[in-house]
This record gives structure tokens, sequence and C-alpha cells, in this order.
């Protein structure tokens, strides 16, 4: 991994003003991912409390999706995957395997990331095998397959499970897809490998899906890959293969001007985004309210009274924390950049994130029609 050449913001005990440590005096521990900045609307007014004025610099890299999106990359892909047939051009993107969705196939896109895509469907656990209807009586006992009159036929039509065994545990489908990407040629030192949870209701998991987290200086990049293990074997694969180059190091602005930049229509594109943390705490949004505890009359929103101010609503957020981390951005014509953001914390818990790179070295020209 690379030393830590920017520096993380972090909150002064004493003064409780923020303040830059020394390089490589940032926590070096994986944690979440940095959110994208530049998404978003809202209404909201941003203050800083006790952040640092001070500006900085930190690294940034590329994606070099060039480097590897061939024809060549797509017949390695598909070998170490097991796929067979020959490599085709589909909608821009190289394939190989089945058209039909009736065996495995693998696609590398022309992404800035270059990502990949496997899915084999005989070793997938949800895969849908319709039943076909059952012959009749007589068809069947003339059959001669002996066929027993006590059982019940399948429901024509409907999906019948297959039994694929047991899946791998956790820790053996964190070895599987760290093979699988180490035959890719991927470093996978740079990843953290987190298996998913299993809830009460999955005593008995069809399936272990395990994720790859692209780490860079002890932070998530955004950038990750995917895999689902049947007790068949690999099931479906995401990811990117682009490698990162290095773009230098860039001066960033300070933790109170990157507050100032979330009320910037420039960066805010619309609007800041609230962002929820991953943790225990974040509340996601129902997408059916929960019916009433009792029966509500119908009825409208009141009608507005002559004379009345137009309700408008205005946040008021104080930004306390500040960290510098990394973000994957995407450029006008799809490359793919990994740069210095903010997050930025306020008091209540809400989490916004903003481009941390000076504004010398953007580039703000209006991107071609």
């Amino acid at each position: 991994m690379p030393g830590s050449a920017g520096a993380e913001v972090q909150e002064d005990s004493a003064a409780g003003a923020g303040v830059l440590p020394a390089p490589g005096a940032a926590d070096t521990r994986a944690s979440t991912s940095m959110p994208y900045p530049g998404f978003g609307a809202g209404r909201t007014v941003f203050h800083q409390d006790g952040l640092s004025a001070e500006g900085g610099a930190a690294e940034a890299w590329a994606y070099d999706a060039a480097g590897v999106f061939s024809s060549q990359t797509a017949r390695r892909v598909a070998d170490v995957l097991g796929v067979g047939g020959g490599v085709r051009e589909e909608f821009g993107a190289y394939v190989v395997g089945e058209r039909d969705g009736s065996g495995a196939s693998v696609s590398l896109q022309p992404d800035g990331l270059a990502s990949v895509s496997f899915h084999d469907p005989a070793k997938d656990p949800w895969r849908c095998v319709v039943v076909q209807p059952a012959p009749a009586p007589d068809d069947a006992a003339s059959s001669g397959d002996g066929a027993s009159a006590d059982v019940a036929p399948a429901e024509p039509g409907a999906c019948a499970d297959t039994d694929h065994g047991v899946p791998p545990g956790r820790d053996a489908a964190v070895e599987r897809l760290r093979e699988v990407m180490g035959s890719l040629g991927l470093d996978t030192g740079g990843y953290e490998f987190v298996p998913e949870d299993l809830t009460a209701e999955q005593a008995a998991p069809r399936a272990t899906t395990v994720t790859a987290h692209e780490v860079v200086q002890g932070r998530r990049t955004g950038t990750s890959w995917n895999a689902t293990f049947s007790g068949a074997g690999l099931a479906s694969l995401y990811g990117t293969l682009a490698p990162r180059v290095p773009l230098g190091t860039y001066e960033v602005v300070s933790p109170a001007e990157a507050v100032e930049r979330l009320g910037d229509p420039r960066f805010a594109g619309g609007g800041p985004v609230l962002w929820a943390r991953e943790d225990a705490t974040a509340q996601g949004v129902p997408e059916i309210a929960p019916a009433p505890e009792e029966p509500v009359e119908p009825t409208v929103p009141p009608t507005v009274p002559e004379g009345s101010a137009i309700a408008w609503p205005v946040t008021d957020v104080t930004i306390t924390g500040a960290r510098l981390g990394l973000a994957v951005q995407h450029q006008p014509d799809g490359a793919a950049v990994l740069v210095p953001a903010y997050e930025l914390t306020a008091a209540d818990g809400g989490v916004w994130s903003v481009l941390a790179v000076v504004d010398d070295r953007l580039d703000f020209a209006p991107a071609a029609p």
C-alpha cells in the first residue's frame, strides 16, 4: 500500500479545532468508502465550527482502462473463469460465452474502470428452472419410467428449486475470491475482503457473498469486486480491472473552504448530498409507508390563506468535522480518476462530501455537447 501523502483532519481535543496531522499520522485502518461528490439537491445553508483554515496536499490517481480493455484481456478473463467460446463484440463490449443465458458468460465493458461481469446460471442458486407440464397418467404408465402414482407432479410453469449443496463458509469464500482475483492479475493486498453477514433467517443459506473493497491509504475508494458462491462453485462475479496510475500530488483546499464549497453550485451540482453513515444508526427510507394504527379519514392539505408567506424551507447545518480522503470521479469522456475529497460531518451526524482539489487544478470548461 502506498504511504499517506495527504493528511486526515482530526479534532484537537484541547482546543476543539480541526488540525492537520503530519503526513503518515492518519489512521491506516480501512473504513467505509468516501461518498461521491457532486450530486443531489436541496436548500441548505452550511456553516463550520472549529475547522482548520490551512490547506494541504494529497495524491491522486487515474484508472487506466485503456491499458487493459482489449479482446485479449476478455479472453484471459474467460479462461480464468472457465468460459469457453470465441470473443465477440456486443454494444462496444467484449463478450465470451452463451448469448441466451443458457450457459456461463463473461463481459468486459468499455467504461472508465474496465468493468468485468460474469454469470454462470448452472451454479446460480436462485435460477428459475421452469417445470414442464407433467405427462398424462396413461403416458406415464406406458413410458415404463417407474414413476409412483403417489408422487404429486410439480405445478407446470413453476420454478423448481435446484440443490447445489452447501455453499462455502465465509473464510473459504474469501480465499476463493482472493484466488480468482490473483489469477486475474490483481494485487489482492490492496483490497479489504468482507463476507456478507448472515441473518437469523439464513440459517441454511443457498450462497455466500464476498465483497473485496479497494483500499488506498487505509480508506476504501468505492471500487470493489463482488462474488457469489453456491455449493457448485462461483455463480457470479463483478469488478473492475483498470489499474491505478499516479497523477501526482495536488494541492487541496482547507476544511473551512471545503464547507464553503457545499454552497457553491460549481461543486454541489444542484445541491449537496446528505449521506447516511454505513453503521447500525443509518436508517433507510421505507419504500411503502406503514399503515396507520387506526383508520384515518382521507383529507387534503389546507388551502393557503391570502397574503401568506410562501414556504421555502431552508436547513441550517453546522459542519464540525472533516476528513480528507479519496473518491472516484468520472470525467466527461467517461475516464475515471481517484481524487482527494473531503468527508464533512455535521453536529447531528449528517455527512456530506465535496471535491478537495484547489480551483487552479480544476478544468471548469463546459463539457462538449
